[in-house]
């Protein structure tokens, strides 16, 4: 991975990451790991972080966006990862689909009463309430630092 991204980076003139050093390390491994942890229910049922990112999607997004192709920018994904995504929710009933008013080759998605209701205890609301002890000064901090880690990967 090192190799791809030094080599990216020599194309475009800048110069070659250095290897991560123990610490640095460290830190994206506990990055990971809280990641991981955000969604670790452990019984047949539980829905996948793929599945929680579309729910809240359809939950928020307009009418037109709520598509397959919508659901595939919102993601960064193709149109295939978020036709299953879509698949796997609907045999779940957690979202229903209808033609679109605007475009007869698209379908809208939106959530069911049961898709609403297990959006209620959408894991990431444990993440937002732990935000809200900390700090304004640390918060702040995290936001710049998780925007430049976003921003990195995201190139």
């Amino acid at each position: 991975m090192l190799h791809a991204i030094n080599e990216h980076m020599k194309k475009n003139g800048a110069p070659p990451l250095a290897q991560a050093d123990r610490r640095t390390r460290g830190l994206a491994l506990l990055l990971e790991q809280t990641a991981r942890l955000i969604y670790d229910e452990k019984h047949p049922q539980a829905l996948h972080a793929v599945q929680w990112s579309a729910l809240r999607f359809f939950d928020r997004a307009g009418e037109q966006t709520r598509t397959v192709a919508g659901l595939a920018k919102y993601l960064g994904v193709t149109s295939g990862p978020a036709s299953r995504t879509t698949s796997s929710l609907l045999k779940r009933e957690l979202v229903s689909v209808k033609p679109s008013p605007s475009d007869s080759r698209s379908r809208v998605y939106e959530l069911t009463k049961a898709g609403r209701d297990i959006l209620a205890e959408d894991p990431i609301q444990r993440v937002a309430f732990l935000l809200t002890e900390l700090p304004e000064e640390d918060l702040s901090v995290l936001a710049r630092t998780l925007d430049k880690i976003y921003s990195g990967l995201d190139t």
